[in-house]
C-alpha cells in the first residue's frame, strides 16, 4: 500500500521536505500491522530501522532490575521512534510494544541516513532529540517525588509540553491516557493515580473532554504547596 504524502507531511521530521523529496522517501517505507501486545522490537537489539506510527499506539518500556516494567513514553499516529540507534550505531535503549492494533511504517538505516543531508530534516531531528532529553530528565524528576499527586502533577505537565496543543482553554493533551497508563508512567498504583486525577479535577486544574485531558493552566500543576 502506498504511503500518502499528506500523512508524511504531518510527521515533523518530513514536514519541510519538497514534494519530490517526500515522494522519494515515501517509496522506501515498508508497512506492517501489529496486533495488540505485539513487540515491535526489544531492548538491546540492533536497531536497523526508524519507525513511524501510521495508525494505533505503542508504548516504550524498560525492564527494571526488580523485573517490573517502567513505561517511558507512548507514541501515537504521526510520531516516530527508533532513530537514536541509527544515529549512534548503538542498540535499542528500550522495548516498543503495541498497546492497540497498530500499523507501522519502517525506513531502513541506509534510507534514513540519506535523509541526513537535508538541513531541514537535521533541524527537526535535533529538536526531537532535545525534546526526548528533556522528557527523560522530567521522568527522572517525577520518580524522585515521594507524593503520588506530585508525580501525577509533574507527569501531566510533561505531557502538556510534549503532546499538548495550546488554545484559549489552556492546553489539550492529544493522547488518550488511561489512569493505568498515568500510574505506570508515574511509578504509582492505579488507585493512587485515580485519586490524584480526581483531586486535580475538583481543584479545576484538570478536565477530561471527549476522552482527552485538558489543563487550563499547566504552570499551576507545579504548585506543590499541598505537600506542606
Amino acid at each position: 500500500m502506498a504511503v500518502e504524502l499528506a500523512f508524511l507531511r504531518k510527521v515533523p521530521l518530513f514536514a519541510e521536505l519538497e514534494d519530490t523529496e517526500l515522494a522519494e522517501i515515501a517509496s522506501h517505507f515498508r508497512e506492517r500491522s501489529y496486533p495488540k501486545n505485539s513487540v515491535i522490537f526489544l531492548e538491546d537489539e540492533t536497531g536497523d530501522y526508524m519507525y513511524v506510527v501510521r495508525e494505533g499506539r505503542v508504548k516504550v518500556v524498560r525492564q527494571l532490575p526488580s523485573g517490573k516494567e517502567a513505561i517511558l513514553a507512548f507514541h501515537d499516529a504521526g510520531e516516530y521512534f527508533g532513530e537514536m540507534s541509527l544515529l549512534d550505531g548503538g542498540t535499542t535503549p528500550a522495548s516498543v510494544i503495541a498497546v492497540a492494533p497498530t500499523t507501522i511504517l519502517s525506513l531502513s538505516r541506509r534510507d534514513f541516513r540519506n535523509l541526513l543531508g537535508n538541513a531541514a530534516v537535521n533541524e527537526a531531528l535535533l529538536r526531537m532529540l532535545c525534546q526526548r532529553c528533556r522528557e527523560a530528565w522530567s521522568q527522572v524528576e517525577i520518580l524522585t517525588l515521594h507524593h503520588a499527586e506530585a508525580r501525577i502533577r509533574s507527569l501531566v505537565h510533561q505531557l502538556c509540553q510534549g503532546k499538548g496543543t495550546e488554545d484559549e482553554g489552556g492546553v489539550r493533551i492529544n493522547s488518550r491516557m488511561t489512569h493505568r497508563e498515568l500510574a505506570d508512567m508515574a511509578g504509582i498504583t492505579r488507585e493512587s493515580a485515580s485519586r490524584a486525577v480526581s483531586r486535580l479535577q475538583k481543584l479545576g486544574l484538570l478536565r477530561v473532554e471527549e476522552g482527552l485531558l485538558r489543563v487550563p493552566d499547566p504552570a499551576a500543576l507545579l504548585d506543590f504547596s499541598f505537600e506542606d
